[in-house]
């Protein structure tokens, strides 16, 4: 399939990383709202399994694959897939993370995200921000294009929360079939009450949007784009990752920032993430897994338009093309990963 990738990334990164942030914010944990997780308190339990599977092709922290309700196995699995295939290193960086994960990471430090309609979701994210900048730095020294992708259950909600603060109206996705936009939008009407805040009303204080409304992902990925300021930086995700761009315009961030998401995201007609990169002004890129030529049913679901994207799935499946990884390789890799991936032991979780 010659258009799998849309449209053409006209740059071959000789030293490509992919890096993925995880977080926990108790927004995910409100009922209903997120399929990160078989069920709301899994969620804090996602992101680390998530990391065990890419880094180590096992799980250590759950004894399952992380699964929605509906059936659909984390994207992890695709995005594990795209890394192997093409030998591009991966990293993990925690903000905020509750279950730190079995294999090595970067710590951001941070309390987890608090429940948006409550309480000041994150009230050190300018802290975050700045350490997660040196990070950058550091890491603008050893590669020319790094991927980031994300793992947080309930992020799609901060992040419509963010862009309305922010006076955008940009409709985020959802991982599961029936999106539950009502119930989030109920929630973010709920948070900005709290807060003071309506649409647009903190379109000049962006630090006060992540802090209110926001999740500890999004100061972290502010934070490498600041630092990596001179190096190419392509974020890998759908509307959470949209928010973040939306984020780094209102701080003036400017560098060399696109973004990659799946085909499932882009042809989400709930959502609104091409309208929204390209107001930004930032190039967007399209990676289809194909995963509709699956066998296994928990990854043929993506074409259906569950869980659709998350854990980078979208840019590491575009830089694994970039080493010449073919779509059905993705789609065999996929397969492989889920069958053969080993879970702890009866009692030793």
């Amino acid at each position: 399939m010659q258009d799998w990738i849309h449209p053409h990334f006209d740059y071959r990164p000789e030293r490509p990383l992919f890096l993925c942030v995880l977080s926990n914010t108790d927004t995910g944990k409100i009922p209903g709202l997120s399929a990160a997780g078989a069920s709301p308190d899994l969620t804090d339990y996602t992101p680390s399994a998530d990391a065990e599977l890419v880094e180590l092709h096992k799980i250590v922290t759950i004894p399952e694959v992380p699964a929605s309700p509906e059936g659909a196995t984390t994207p992890a699995v695709v995005t594990k897939a795209a890394l192997s295939l093409s030998g591009i290193p991966s990293l993990f960086v925690t903000s905020g993370l509750r279950r730190k994960p079995a294999v090595p990471y970067v710590d951001m430090s941070g309390s987890a995200g608090s429940d948006i309609r409550f309480a000041p979701a994150v009230p050190d994210a300018s802290e975050i921000m700045d350490r997660a900048a040196l990070l950058g730095k550091k890491l603008a020294a050893f590669s020319d294009c790094i991927f980031i992708g994300e793992s947080i259950a309930g992020g799609t909600t901060t992040a419509m929360a963010v862009m309305q603060a922010l006076g955008r109206d940009g409709r985020v996705s959802s991982s599961l079939l029936n999106h539950p936009m009502a119930k989030k939008q109920e929630i973010v009407d709920l948070a900005m009450e709290r807060c003071g805040a309506s649409f647009g009303s903190m379109r000049a204080e962006p630090l006060r949007a992540l802090r209110e409304l926001g999740d500890p992902m999004m100061p972290c990925v502010l934070g490498l784009l600041k630092g990596l300021s001179g190096t190419k930086a392509v974020l890998a995700g759908g509307t959470q990752m949209a928010a973040v761009l939306c984020a780094a315009d209102a701080l003036g961030l400017s560098g060399d920032v696109s973004i990659a998401t799946t085909r499932y995201i882009v042809e989400d007609r709930n959502a609104s993430f091409v309208e929204t990169v390209e107001e930004l002004g930032r190039k967007w890129y399209m990676a289809d897994p194909g995963l509709e030529r699956s066998r296994i049913p928990a990854l043929s679901c993506y074409a259906r338009g569950s869980a659709k994207e998350g854990v980078g799935a979208g840019g590491a499946v575009l830089a694994a093309s970039l080493r010449g990884v073919t779509q059905q390789e993705i789609v065999e890799g996929s397969d492989n990963v889920l069958t053969t991936v080993e879970l702890p032991k009866p009692g030793r979780a």
